[in-house]
């Protein structure tokens, strides 16, 4: 069975899916990789949006930012410069050049998904929202660079303002985001395939169809076909959209319809 042929049953030829048991699983993961990739589009759609509005927030700051030099490992700035909090939806910005506040001033600043950047004295602090993933790969979700650091020592307030009026998303990054949505997207579809799977093997039990897990398994990942491409499309319109429970009980129901006229089970008597 071609791939082109396992394509035409997943869209076209619902009734046929019993036959996709005999398909090479080899043949069956590229529809569980291209699923991934497409509900991956959705996730970094917002994860780019919210890039933006930064950006844009990140503008706004930048026009704020005085002249700095850094100094013997300390921000230093002319004379009468003053510091100051600015504030938008998404980020709280902290120029302080007086030593006046601290990193744990910081962290109290934070609320819900606000970033918050600060340039202290002699430090610049950088805060990023609360989340299981960032915790545990980062230890900590405040990362704090002293200004002796190599990569810092040559910052200056008009290195900031010059990165901060760029405009444009670099390619670089849209990739790395798309990449980095592509994974959670894959575990979390081959983890609702699999749960499914077993909904599924008790299904062909009860109904007494000669189906083994794994070739429910493979069933399964091509009716996933259609429900994950209607679901991405609701979420480009509706991003609250509940893509994970739809594909679940949307493959299912199409698992049903391609199964329902499978030969049954003969018990002797």
């Amino acid at each position: 069975m071609t791939i082109v042929q396992l394509f035409k049953i997943a869209f076209f030829r619902i009734p046929d899916l019993k036959f996709v048991k005999k398909a090479e699983f080899s043949k069956v993961i590229v529809f569980l990789l291209s699923a991934s990739v497409l509900i991956a589009v959705p996730m970094t759609i917002n994860v780019l949006g919210v890039f933006r509005d930064v950006q844009a927030d990140g503008q706004k700051i930048g026009e704020s930012i005085p002249d700095f030099t850094i100094e013997n490992g300390k921000l230093a700035t002319a004379p009468g410069t003053q510091g100051f909090i600015y504030q938008t939806d998404s980020i709280i910005f902290t120029f302080d050049p007086d030593g006046n506040r601290t990193p744990a001033d910081i962290a109290s600043d934070v609320t819900g998904s606000v970033i918050a950047v600060a340039l202290l004295k002699d430090q610049l602090v950088i805060r990023i929202p609360s989340s299981g993933l960032s915790t545990s790969m980062l230890d900590s979700n405040q990362l704090e660079f002293d200004y002796s650091e190599p990569a810092l020592r040559n910052l200056n307030g008009q290195a900031i303002r010059e990165a901060l009026s760029n405009q444009a998303i670099p390619w670089l990054i849209k990739l790395i985001v798309f990449f980095v949505a592509l994974y959670p997207s894959f575990v979390s579809l081959l983890i609702t395939l699999v749960m499914g799977t077993f909904i599924a093997t008790i299904y062909t039990r009860l109904k007494r169809f000669s189906y083994t897990f794994f070739e429910n398994l493979k069933i399964l990942i091509v009716s996933a076909a259609l429900p994950t491409l209607i679901s991405v499309i609701v979420q480009l319109l509706l991003p609250s959209f509940d893509a994970t429970t739809f594909i679940l009980f949307g493959s299912l129901f199409l698992f049903t319809q391609g199964v329902k006229q499978s030969p049954k089970i003969q018990f002797k008597t």
